[in-house]
């Protein structure tokens, strides 16, 4: 590579103009066809340059910008070393894609191109990157089932995948009442003291009317309803990151006796509560179980496929070097 190459990137031209000034490749629209040889192989076999510059960017992104090349680089050989053994055992082991793994890949597709496109056309990349390196990741996660879900090599055991459940996950069933509304303006503010005292008035007599066994949850909402509070019950599954609901309320939940009603409020809202009482039969853990298989796969997968396969690798250093300045430089922008 010339060094008038590496001088341009300095300068403030669009980074697709330098990435197609340093190699020519396919994936650059308007780049001509040179023969050149790839930046990274992986046992001789050539990693493509857009799979090569997403995971140097990814490493970048990861170490933040103000990390040296060499251990952006070292992560970036990792990462595509990853890459290649997941699509290496996925074929060994005769995985494919099936229908809803493939709308899955779309969609994030599309959903991440919405959002950082602009950016990954800048670098050089296009959907047809994402999708390269999408279906590896549904390939992983294919593997991971075969490995440890129901018959897998390495089995993961209901207790386990139970106590991950219950260690993770809540079931409870919910009445909630609001104690802000919006106004004209569409800005967020608390309801009036005599409002919330009337809503909360009303939290407490449904409480102790199910609590009595005079009102199950469904008779309790149809009475709120008829004094004009607008609510409904819900039966909900919560992960302990879920943030939809206020913070600290996975934690109240799991501490609150299973089967009995009680309150849990907020500066916005009132909920009357039933925590459910679950077990390895429940429809709640099965509907759940590849999510969990998932979840406890997660760690450890990564080390059954780097294992699979030894590997060596070739990286054209000036070429990789060129392309890190010109990610940093478009980032700095």
């Amino acid at each position: 590579m010339k060094k008038g190459v590496l001088n341009r990137i300095k300068k403030p031209l669009s980074l697709l103009l330098v990435l197609c000034s340093l190699v020519s490749v396919m994936m650059f629209s308007g780049c001509s066809g040179i023969v050149q040889k790839a930046t990274v192989t992986v046992n001789n076999v050539p990693i493509g340059e857009d799979v090569f510059v997403y995971f140097l960017d990814s490493a970048i992104v990861k170490l933040g910008l103000t990390a040296e090349y060499a251990e952006v680089e070292k992560l970036t050989i990792e990462l595509v070393n990853r890459y290649f053994k997941t699509n290496s055992l996925a074929k060994a082991e005769g995985i494919s894609l099936n229908t809803a793994q493939k709308a899955g890949v779309s969609e994030k597709v599309n959903s991440t191109w919405v959002m950082y496109g602009d950016y990954y056309t800048n670098i050089g990349l296009t959907r047809e990157t994402l999708t390269k390196v999408f279906i590896a990741e549904a390939y992983r996660e294919s593997l991971m089932m075969k490995y440890y879900g129901k018959g897998g090599i390495q089995e993961i055991s209901e207790t386990r995948l139970y106590a991950n459940f219950h260690m993770n996950y809540t079931v409870f069933q919910t009445i909630t009442g609001y104690l802000t509304e919006t106004d004209a303006a569409g800005n967020k503010k608390p309801i009036s003291k005599s409002e919330a005292e009337t809503l909360i008035l009303k939290f407490q007599n449904i409480h102790a009317m199910v609590n009595s066994g005079e009102q199950t949850m469904e008779q309790a909402v149809q009475y709120l309803v008829s004094t004009g509070v607008q609510s409904s019950v819900q039966t909900v599954v919560l992960h302990k990151d879920d943030t939809s609901y206020p913070e600290g309320f996975f934690e109240k939940i799991q501490s609150l006796p299973s089967r009995k009603a009680s309150i849990i409020s907020t500066n916005e809202f009132i909920f009357l509560v039933i925590r459910g009482e679950t077990n390895m039969q429940s429809q709640y853990f099965n509907q759940l179980k590849n999510d969990i298989i998932k979840d406890v796969g997660d760690d450890s997968i990564d080390g059954v496929i780097d294992g699979a396969y030894i590997v060596n690798n070739t990286i054209n250093k000036e070429t990789a070097q060129s392309y890190f300045d010109a990610i940093r430089y478009e980032k700095s922008r």
